[in-house]
């Protein structure tokens, strides 16, 4: 059965949330007075000479990812290398689970944003991938994104927390020289009064995502291509699963891939669902890596990601998906046909 991908943004609140099993819907900020958006300038402000100290102590070839809250207190820190193999991935969200928790903060969702960071020569390259939250990704220029690619660096907000990427060492200091407006536009390219060009081509340059810092991974100019089915199988008896289709098929092309694609038990934000409870509620997110494979990034489930020959074990945080190499999400296999004659962008 093929379906249509639904709109991540388009879904009712739901004030009740409150678990990973209940529901991964976001709080209602207004029930909560909770309307005024993040002032990234000021919040980057009082955090500056914090992150100075940061990078200043790390080692050039390291980088920092940082998140504040609305007052520029870094509620959360992790350094990172750059991979050589696989990407790393880093999940923002309240779930405990998360790579970066964030639990104070109610405008954000369980699972929030996953943030990767690719092998390659130069400037660390990022890319970022909204899951559905009802805040979003906010840039500096006060654009709403559902994702973005970037180089070496990023300021932006998710809610009321401020996320900062920067690297370590000399390069981070330079980046944070002279006074905070300064170094505001030296980091993202606009100034405090939404001055500067880098944003405003941007979001034009790539469908759907945000081009920071001159990152452009993929053709624009090239229309959508069929990139194959999707397949998510249970590997429980239908009987299991009280009479739900044991097999859920997607047909896929590379704007959605380049988008990123979630599969997971939320029918409203997932454009892959599944039944049953061995599935999270926004479990994996599928994206481009070549023809020949697919990357499945696990989203802080509870019953993990592995590739198809391993039952059990320590979750991976991104597995490559290929044809006739399906992976596990939790008891659910997931399998890939490719569409024939594909050039990737």
């Amino acid at each position: 059965m093929s379906s249509k991908r639904p709109d991540p943004y388009d879904r009712p609140a739901n004030p009740l949330a409150q678990d990973d099993e209940e529901s991964d819907r976001d709080f209602d900020p207004e029930l909560r007075g909770e309307t005024r958006p993040l002032d990234l300038i000021d919040c980057f402000g009082r955090a500056k000479a914090v992150l100075g100290a940061l990078v200043g102590n790390m080692a050039p070839g390291e980088s920092l990812v940082v998140v504040t809250n609305d007052l520029g207190f870094p509620v959360a820190q992790r350094p990172i290398r750059r991979p050589e193999n696989l990407p790393h991935a880093m999940v923002f969200g309240r779930h405990n689970r998360c790579s970066l928790a964030i639990p104070h903060d109610t405008r954000v969702s369980l699972r929030h944003i996953l943030v990767t960071a690719w092998p390659g020569q130069g400037a660390l390259r990022l890319r970022g991938y909204d899951l559905g939250g009802r805040a979003g990704i906010v840039l500096a220029d006060g654009k709403r994104v559902p994702g973005f690619s970037a180089l070496g660096h990023v300021a932006l907000s998710f809610g009321h927390t401020g996320l900062f990427v920067l690297p370590g060492g000399p390069a981070g200091l330079a980046l944070l020289e002279g006074s905070t407006d300064q170094a505001f536009q030296r980091l993202t390219g606009i100034d405090r009064h939404g001055g500067g060009i880098r944003l405003a081509i941007s979001a034009m340059a790539e469908p759907s995502v945000a081009q920071l810092g001159g990152y452009r991974p993929i053709d624009v100019d090239a229309r959508p291509q069929p990139r194959g089915v999707l397949r998510l199988r249970s590997l429980k008896s239908a009987k299991s699963q009280r009479g739900a289709e044991a097999t859920r098929e997607l047909d896929v092309d590379s704007e959605q891939l380049q988008r990123g694609l979630l599969i997971g038990r939320y029918s409203d934000r997932c454009s892959l669902a599944g039944s049953g409870r061995n599935l999270s509620r926004v479990h994996a997110l599928v994206t481009e890596e070549g023809p020949n494979s697919l990357l499945v990034y696990d989203l802080a489930s509870t019953n993990g990601v592995r590739p198809g020959h391993e039952t059990e074990g320590p979750s991976h945080a991104v597995v490559r998906l290929r044809q006739n190499e399906p992976v596990m999400l939790g008891h659910f296999e997931l399998s890939w046909t490719p569409a024939e004659r594909i050039r990737v962008h």
